[in-house]
């Protein structure tokens, strides 16, 4: 079976609207990797595939074991550190971690790779807003309303509409780099 070639075209059935088709074809990479394992190197890419499967399917945590399998196989495979690390900026809210395999592996295989970089930005932003929250967010909320002890503490607001202004600046310029801004008249 090729692998990525299934892959692909269940993918462009789950654009096109297909999913039962798609799950079909996904269902099918699982059973022939599953069926072929042999606790030989030759696992590795079936146990990539299964991942990349699962994650098409929505199952990022089992998709997220797979691709542990590759790497306790190979702990520098590079197709495993990303889907890994793409499940736990993007699935799984977990940008310090996403942010140490960008980071510590990633950009050191592939320095010039720019979707490594942004990613990383990415995690760092979510990071940010994590630790000083735009006003008026969730976490916001939480964090105004416990305070550091428990206690209530209010920020003034002139603090967060600076600090929201400077996020919002933030996140333009994140997406001016990576070119998908939008101008005013709706051209990128």
């Amino acid at each position: 079976m090729d692998y990525e070639s299934t892959l692909n075209q269940a993918i462009d059935l789950i654009a096109d609207g297909e999913e039962r088709k798609a799950d079909r074809m996904l269902q099918g990479i699982i059973d022939h990797a599953k069926a072929r394992l042999s606790a030989t190197p030759e696992d590795l890419d079936r146990y990539y595939y299964w991942g990349r499967a699962l994650t098409a399917m929505e199952e990022p945590e089992q998709a997220l074991l797979r691709f542990e399998k590759v790497l306790q196989l190979d702990p520098d495979h590079e197709g495993a550190l990303w889907e890994t690390a793409s499940i736990l900026l993007h699935e799984l809210e977990r940008p310090e971690s996403a942010r140490a395999l960008l980071a510590d592996k990633l950009l050191p295989m592939s320095p010039d790779n720019a979707l490594y970089r942004e990613s990383l930005q990415a995690a760092e932003f979510a990071l940010r807003l994590r630790k000083d929250p735009p006003s008026g967010s969730p976490a916001a909320h939480k964090v105004a309303s416990e305070g550091a002890r428990g206690t209530a503490t209010v920020r003034p607001k002139a603090v967060d509409k600076e600090r929201e202004k400077a996020l919002q600046q933030e996140a333009d310029a994140l997406l001016r780099e990576a070119g998908a801004w939008e101008t005013d008249d709706g051209e990128i």
